[in-house]
């Protein structure tokens, strides 16, 4: 079997990551001694990965730190969405249920409706304060004049 570049491409990340096995190593270096040229491409592609590494701030956050943040940002607005929105039509079911059976509505019964819909606003409250908690960390861009 042929080795070609485009397998040798292939195996990078994971060459490059440390994490290939030692039957892959062994591959990708034997290419490499065999296509100088390639080797060339790779080492100078080597060096500006290290520099761009090397010239980054340490404090600055990182692209996965990031996206964790708006992950977990969007699954609580999400877990908030629902919690008003279930515990306001639970608020609506007991009343609802009590006039088409004909019953009489009885104190407990406004307590139990005012229950959920007390949770249904404190949930709603919530995400308010999550909306604009997010709004506070967002970097302030002035439009060009």
């Amino acid at each position: 079997m042929m080795v070609t570049r485009d397998v040798i491409y292939d195996l990078l990340p994971s060459y490059f990551a440390g994490e290939a096995s030692p039957d892959t190593r062994a591959l990708v270096d034997g290419f490499l001694r065999d296509d100088p040229e390639f080797a060339r491409m790779l080492e100078r592609f080597r060096k500006i990965m290290d520099d761009r590494g090397s010239g980054a701030p340490a404090s600055a956050p990182s692209e996965k730190d990031a996206f964790d943040r708006a992950r977990s940002f969007a699954q609580k607005e999400s877990e908030l969405r629902g919690y008003v929105v279930a515990f306001a039509l639970a608020a609506l079911f007991v009343p609802v249920v009590i006039l088409l059976t004909g019953r009489p509505m009885r104190l407990p019964f406004f307590a139990m409706s005012g229950a959920f819909l007390a949770t249904s606003l404190i949930s709603a409250y919530q995400l308010v304060r999550l909306r604009n908690s997010l709004g506070r960390r967002r970097p302030v861009y002035h439009r060009p004049q």
